[in-house]
């Protein structure tokens, strides 16, 4: 009896580590337009490469750093005034 739950376990342990050694594919990037040229940017840029416009900013709600061409804040809901979408 001992055995089977042994054999059972070990089952279970290798579907386990097989699920976390699958491949998960990488998620495009987030993009924007820039607020200086309207060139496409994606998430996390620091300047745009065009127009070397500020594409980050500190939310003043939560304090945290986001992207300036998104409408609200993506940890505190804050609406970003600046953004006419």
């Amino acid at each position: 009896m001992f055995l089977i739950f042994i054999i059972s376990l070990s089952i279970i342990f290798y579907f386990i580590c097989m699920e976390f050694d699958t491949p998960v594919p990488p998620e495009p990037p987030l993009s924007g337009e820039c607020p200086g040229c309207s060139e496409q940017v994606e998430s996390g840029w620091l300047v745009c490469p065009q127009c070397q416009a500020v594409l980050r900013e500190i939310c003043p709600g939560c304090g945290k750093v986001h992207d300036r061409w998104v409408k609200y804040c993506p940890w505190c809901k804050h609406l970003n005034e600046a953004v006419s979408i």
